[in-house]
């Protein structure tokens, strides 16, 4: 696609954005970006892999189901995004999502519908590559449905649902899902990951058109709920004692599979640099906090660790974590870092619904309780926790700072942060 194509496409989708609550066609549209009807739809549809009308409808859905989950009259919110009736817009849903906005905000957050940019998209796996990898596992013509994480209720484009059992994970980054599939295995063992599928000639990955691909077993269990355990934080133990089960599990792995991740190295490298080029003398405190965390790293024991424990990786059932999901990113580093995230995963996801402050700091230390408790942490572990947490929010506030696409996502983070630091005190008591 040329620049220029790609300008006049991108001002599409903002004009789409913009008249969402208004009526607006695929001749209006066509004529707007100076092309035929004929070529509009179908550089349109290169472009968003979806039909100009089907592109309008999913986008005036996932706002509707926005504004429902803030508290709008579901009715009110169906009129308000161009749906003749509530029962257009139900019957619209149910075709999108599979289930009816009450069960599906039941089991998922409503994220908010960031304005779609062309330059910062991320890529989708196409539905004919999907069964050119399920050819592989003998699987043609298998039904495979994108997963939706249930904590931002954002879908994947790399992960499916197959069948009635199975799970799809791809990724661009050729090596990363034969990684993982050695990770899952030893996981396996230990009850923690889903049971790798050989593909039909009896290797763990197949390749389809420059995508790596995993099929594996679904777990048991179901996904953590990040407000639920801002409301209930106590459940902290029971993530922080999966957390040691995990970390007991990697040390069998090679640590020759993953490379060694220095986050003081991020930090002063590229997280810290990016926030002053953007606003400058504001984060001078963060540079004299450094000198004190990149001192405290190298003391920290390191091995294999998860590296995204968010909750909507963390599967639970009667009380006990009963798997992990998505290896992709593990790498050597503290295994604090995992305890440290698994905390701020939940407020990423959860912030503004359930309490946050004190609830978040309670959490916290109930994660690390639980895993000194089964995994007795070293003292430098224990003092640097609160630590880790500001490093990972700094580095997150560097990574959505400057783009369209997540700058919500960046004004959450700062926010964030600010909680963080007006609880850090609560961070630093002694864990039990």
């Amino acid at each position: 696609m040329s620049p220029e194509i790609e300008r006049i496409l991108q001002q599409t989708l903002d004009r789409i954005e913009n008249a969402l609550q208004t009526d607006i066609t695929p001749e209006e549209l066509s004529r707007a970006a100076g092309f035929s009807h004929y070529h509009f739809c179908r550089i349109f549809k290169a472009a968003t892999g979806l039909s100009v009308m089907r592109y309008i409808t999913l986008r005036r859905l996932a706002h509707a189901l926005y504004s429902i989950s803030c508290g709008q009259e579901k009715t009110e919110a169906a009129l308000a995004y161009g749906f003749d009736s509530y029962a257009g817009f139900y019957k619209a849903f149910r075709r999108a999502y599979g289930a009816s906005p009450t069960e599906h905000l039941r089991s998922h957050r409503a994220a908010f519908p960031a304005r779609v940019n062309l330059k910062e998209r991320g890529e989708n796996m196409e539905k004919h590559i999907i069964e050119q990898a399920l050819a592989h596992w003998g699987l043609e013509g298998a039904a495979a449905q994108a997963v939706r994480y249930p904590n931002t209720g954002n879908l994947s484009g790399s992960t499916f649902s197959v069948a009635e059992g199975y799970v799809l994970k791809a990724s661009r980054g050729l090596g990363s899902m034969q990684r993982q599939a050695v990770l899952q295995k030893v996981l396996h063992a230990h009850g923690l990951a889903a049971q790798v599928v050989p593909t039909l000639d009896g290797r763990d990955t197949a390749c389809a058109e420059g995508w790596e691909c995993l099929l594996m077993e679904r777990l048991p269990g179901e996904a953590l709920r990040a407000e639920l355990l801002l409301r209930e934080p106590a459940m902290g133990r029971m993530v922080g004692e999966g957390l040691a089960r995990l970390h007991t599990a990697l040390k069998e792995c090679d640590p020759l599979l993953c490379s060694r991740e220095c986050f003081a190295d991020t930090l002063r490298g590229w997280a810290l640099p990016k926030l002053r080029e953007a606003e400058g003398d504001r984060w001078q405190w963060a540079e004299t906090w450094l000198e004190g965390f990149a001192a405290l790293e190298k003391e920290l024991p390191v091995q294999i660790i998860h590296r995204d424990p968010n909750p909507d990786n963390l599967l639970a059932a009667e009380g006990r974590i009963t798997g992990f999901l998505d290896l992709e990113l593990s790498c050597i580093a503290p295994r604090i870092f995992d305890l440290a995230y698994a905390a701020t995963g939940v407020l990423s996801v959860a912030f503004g619904q359930a309490g946050d402050g004190e609830a978040f700091a309670e959490l916290a230390r109930a994660i690390w309780s639980g895993y000194h408790a089964a995994s007795p942490l070293a003292p430098e572990e224990r003092r640097a926790l609160p630590d880790m947490v500001i490093a990972i929010q700094l580095i997150c506030v560097a990574a959505f700072t400057g783009t369209d696409r997540f700058a919500r996502l960046a004004a959450t983070n700062r926010q964030m942060l600010e909680l963080i630091l007006a609880n850090e005190e609560k961070l630093r008591e002694p864990i039990a």
